[in-house]
């Protein structure tokens, strides 16, 4: 009984102790060289048990809040979220909202952030108001959250410019592996269009068509394109061009230099003015003006 009774003590106590590892804010020292960063980190922390939340006013800076345990729900824009383990919120500075537990005790972690490229940044993420976002991997984000806030509590000098780093590192995270609960991630997309990766970078000498590159992934052309507008910002034929020309900036730079004809043939273009039509259109300057240019450095 008393190996019992001194288990449940001990087990108790760890629960507790984990509570207050837990429950944790860190704010950092905002000066006007950090406000200067593109992304800077203003605070992270967490909760063992986030309570009831209700900002009429909005908050100052965008905020990342992760589900570790448990379930919350988000109330923003008129619409209503259900916040579950492995899912965070992604909320807009200035936007009233309200978030409360729902399966207590809701655990979360959280990092604010601010900076004068957040919008651009976000925008290239395609992602314009707060949002909920699923992730199949959340480890991934903790891991940078955790690195954060041990920077924020330490004494380098350095801080701000390295969580300013860790920042970014967040939001690319997100961009590549989190998405709506509905929908694959970007990461998943890749994934699924590597096979007509592989057969550009394998025959972009050769010509490929839009036939070639569906029967890859089993899908229609027309599938094919939305596959790679949602997941390149740029149809499967513009990209086989780009890589293209990728190809012949190279070709163009070799120490025997090969005739821009020869370069064009070499990367699928038997019709030269062609060719240095696209790479006009691309580069602004012409192949041979390339070569000339880079010839310099």
């Amino acid at each position: 009984m008393a190996i019992l009774l001194f288990y449940c003590y001990h087990k108790n106590r760890l629960k507790e102790l984990r509570a207050r590892q837990m429950t944790m804010n860190i704010f950092g020292v905002m000066t006007e060289m950090e406000m200067r960063l593109p992304v800077y980190v203003t605070g992270a922390g967490g909760w063992h048990n986030q309570n009831m939340m209700k900002r009429e006013q909005g908050f100052p800076d965008y905020q990342w809040i992760q589900t570790l345990n448990g379930t919350g729900q988000l109330k923003v824009d008129g619409k209503i979220h259900t916040v579950h383990r492995g899912q965070g919120m992604l909320l807009f500075p200035g936007v009233m909202h309200e978030y409360e537990p729902i399966t207590p005790p809701w655990t979360v972690r959280w990092v604010t952030f601010n900076g004068a490229c957040m919008t651009s940044l976000l925008d290239s993420m395609r992602v314009q108001a707060s949002t909920v976002l699923y992730l199949p991997n959340p480890d991934v984000t903790l891991a940078v959250m955790h690195s954060i806030l041990s920077i924020l509590q330490s004494q380098n000098p350095l801080r701000s410019a390295e969580c300013s780093a860790l920042a970014y590192e967040l939001l690319l995270d997100l961009f590549l592996h989190a998405s709506s609960s509905e929908v694959r991630s970007k990461q998943q997309h890749m994934e699924q269009l590597a096979p007509v990766f592989a057969l550009i970078e394998e025959s972009f000498d050769q010509p490929i068509t839009m036939q070639q590159i569906a029967d890859k992934l089993g899908v229609t052309p027309q599938h094919t394109c939305l596959l790679f507008q949602q997941t390149m910002g740029i149809r499967p034929i513009a990209y086989l061009t780009r890589y293209r020309l990728s190809k012949a900036k190279e070709l163009l730079l070799q120490p025997l230099e090969l005739e821009v004809r020869e370069v064009a043939r070499q990367v699928g273009y038997e019709d030269c003015s062609y060719f240095i039509k696209l790479f006009k259109r691309q580069e602004g300057i012409t192949p041979s003006a390339f070569r000339s240019i880079h010839r310099l450095l």
